[in-house]
């Protein structure tokens, strides 16, 4: 690996255990406790920008293309069972030719 990597990622890691031991002082619980509501906030404000943005473009497409989606699993669905049938069919008459000691097609 290189030096430059190693450096990078060691810092990352020093940095998370520095916050994750100053988060569970109680000196910087006013700290943690503004910046809880301001992420809150800002979590609030980017599900309304979802909501009003991306999920009416995203729900008509899934409209669009759920009837199509629907049909093809059905359509899987139902070669699956025939193959299985098909294959349950062969193995019964394969066993039962055995018995009778004759042919079965």
């Amino acid at each position: 690996m290189d030096l430059k990597k190693i450096t990078t990622n060691s810092l990352i890691i020093v940095a998370i255990i520095g916050l994750a031991f100053m988060s569970q002082q109680a000196y910087f619980k006013p700290i943690g406790s503004n910046l809880y509501q301001q992420g809150s906030r800002y979590l609030i404000e980017a599900q309304n920008w979802f909501k009003t943005n991306i999920y009416p473009k995203l729900s008509g497409e899934v409209e669009k293309r759920g009837e199509e989606v629907k049909k093809e699993i059905d359509k899987q669905k139902n070669n699956i069972a025939e193959n299985i049938w098909q294959k349950i069919k062969n193995y019964l008459s394969q066993k039962f030719s055995d018995i009778s000691g004759t042919e079965v097609e």
